[in-house]
């Protein structure tokens, strides 16, 4: 089976966003952040606290939280040549043929060489290991049922 598709930036952007906060080390760093807001206004309410240091620790989450909202996908999506290219994709049993338009050859992705695979209302994951993944959209499929049974084949190769 082939699909071909190119990507739709936003989405793309969004589904960075999803793939940066389900990371451990950001969930982690988030909610240290949310712990030190909980401090910062208990303290500020006990007069611990100075209102100009609650409003330093405000503007530093807010910073870093838009960072990790919209540079870091913003960054990623631009530094990604294939997000801006058509691409050519076809399945079968044996794996995946990836192709774009700017290049004729063809790269061939096995199975195997993917670990884990997530499935949300616009994407298919496709992950090589925690960092990497193949973002494949679903409306590259013609119908419900050949998304189905691409999502019913990645998920049955991919353990």
């Amino acid at each position: 089976m082939h699909v071909e598709f190119s990507y739709n930036k936003e989405d793309v952007l969004n589904a960075l966003r999803y793939h940066f906060m389900q990371r451990g080390e950001i969930k982690v760093f988030r909610n240290t952040l949310c712990i030190l807001l909980l401090l910062a206004l208990t303290g500020f309410f006990f007069h611990l606290v100075t209102p100009s240091a609650l409003i330093g620790v405000i503007v530093m989450i807010a910073v870093i939280m838009w960072a990790f909202w919209y540079l870091l996908p913003v960054s990623t999506y631009n530094k990604a040549a294939t997000f801006k290219d058509e691409i050519k994709l076809g399945y079968s049993e044996e794996g995946l043929q990836i192709s774009t338009r700017a290049s004729d050859h063809q790269r061939q992705l096995y199975w195997n060489n993917f670990t884990q695979i997530v499935e949300t209302s616009k994407f298919f994951f496709l992950y090589r290991d925690r960092k990497s993944f193949l973002l494949i959209p679903t409306s590259a499929f013609e119908s419900e049922d050949a998304r189905i049974n691409f999502s019913k084949l990645a998920k049955a190769k991919i353990s």
